[in-house]
């Protein structure tokens, strides 16, 4: 990831360029509020920690260097667990009592997609961290922007990969939850797959919580397929590809960016090894992008480990929120959409700005485990 013409130096200076000065003398302003929600808690918990870790490093250094428009900034957390109905609940209160400012989150489409509605009820903007379901921005609400690729470019990312690296590989076991993020990583996939003349065999869905596979995997292996692609998050990923290996299926496996999260590698263990997948961030494709390393350095320091994708997507986001923040010069809601729309950066995950539909023009990148740690699948 190469970065762009305004390439800054370090994390710290993409920061500081979103801190103004107080807008006048005299009366006191409120503080800047921002609402973050997402998974805190349930089986996709770890998501909602790299979420709040990234969050609350950015606000750390913004607020030691003297806040946004010369004011404090103070985060609202959330819980949705991972749950739409607990997402509208979550934004709704923050747009109301809490009165925040701009809202991130969440991380599920189906959680996003659902927040999204109060966003435009409420005239809130809401940036979206890794949701990518493709509906969430293609609806016509002017209020949500995204920090995540969205499924359609990145299932055509992974399939372009595909393709460049086992051109004999034309036929496609997939196996997806059964929900908008499984979903849209399924049809993009197959949109892009028949331009290369793949073909799909097998198509199984589960319902997300689910932990046995043995029936879906017992039809893939009977399928005749020469590459399995899995659309899970870290937790049914893990339990899906721990099975296929006890079933004896000897299929290259390709997962999705849910599977991304260090978490899958934990769970999986020894069964993770080879797998492939696609992903927002990777520290093993950062050279070159003094944004991206020294935002790795900041993770470590912290944290006492590597940043993974959900790090990037919300630090990214952060970042995006305060340049529009200063760039609107007030804390005013549209104003701030309106700026949000506009600002452009180099990010740790390369240049970054907003499309007319308000996704990021970023890469996929693809990643293959080895020896337990993600490692840049091209140069392989």
């Amino acid at each position: 990831m190469t970065p762009g013409k305004s390439s800054q130096s370090a994390i710290s200076t993409l920061v500081a360029a979103a801190i103004g000065t107080a807008l006048g003398v005299g009366a006191a302003r409120a503080d800047v509020k921002i609402g973050v929600f997402g998974p805190m808690t349930g089986d996709a918990a770890g998501y909602g920690q790299s979420l709040r870790e990234a969050v609350d490093l950015v606000v750390n250094e913004t607020n030691a260097a003297g806040g946004v428009l010369g004011q404090k900034i103070v985060i609202v957390y959330g819980d949705d667990a991972g749950k739409p109905e607990q997402a509208v609940s979550v934004a709704k209160r923050l747009t109301t009592s809490d009165q925040v400012l701009i809202m991130l989150g969440s991380i599920s489409s189906p959680a996003s997609f659902a927040a999204s509605q109060v966003a435009q009820a409420t005239e809130t903007v809401e940036i979206v961290i890794s949701g990518t379901a493709q509906n969430i921005t293609t609806q016509g609400n002017k209020w949500v922007f995204r920090s995540a690729i969205p499924d359609t470019k990145f299932a055509a990312d992974l399939v372009d990969f595909i393709a460049e690296k086992f051109p004999a590989k034309k036929k496609v076991a997939f196996i997806y939850v059964n929900d908008d993020f499984g979903k849209g990583g399924f049809i993009g996939f197959k949109a892009r797959g028949e331009q290369y003349g793949m073909q799909i065999v097998a198509e199984e869905r589960y319902t997300r919580g689910d932990l046995d596979f043995t029936s879906q995997l017992s039809r893939i292996k009977a399928s005749g397929a020469d590459i399995m692609v899995d659309w899970s998050r870290y937790a049914e990923g893990a339990l899906i590809v721990k099975q296929k290996k006890q079933m004896g299926i000897d299929l290259p496996y390709f997962g999705s960016d849910g599977q991304a999260h260090p978490k899958f590698r934990e769970l999986a263990g020894a069964a993770a090894e080879g797998v492939y997948y696609p992903t927002h961030f990777s520290v093993t494709a950062i050279a070159g992008n003094k944004v991206a390393e020294a935002f790795t350095a900041k993770i470590r320091a912290a944290y006492k480990k590597d940043p993974d994708f959900v790090h990037a997507q919300a630090y990214d986001a952060m970042a995006a929120a305060l340049l529009a923040i200063k760039k609107a010069g007030a804390l005013d809601k549209t104003k701030v959409r309106d700026a949000l729309a506009t600002v452009e950066f180099d990010s740790v995950r390369g240049h970054f700005k907003f499309d007319q539909k308000g996704d990021p023009t970023l890469q996929a990148i693809v990643v293959i485990i080895k020896n337990g740690q993600e490692t840049a699948a091209r140069a392989n």
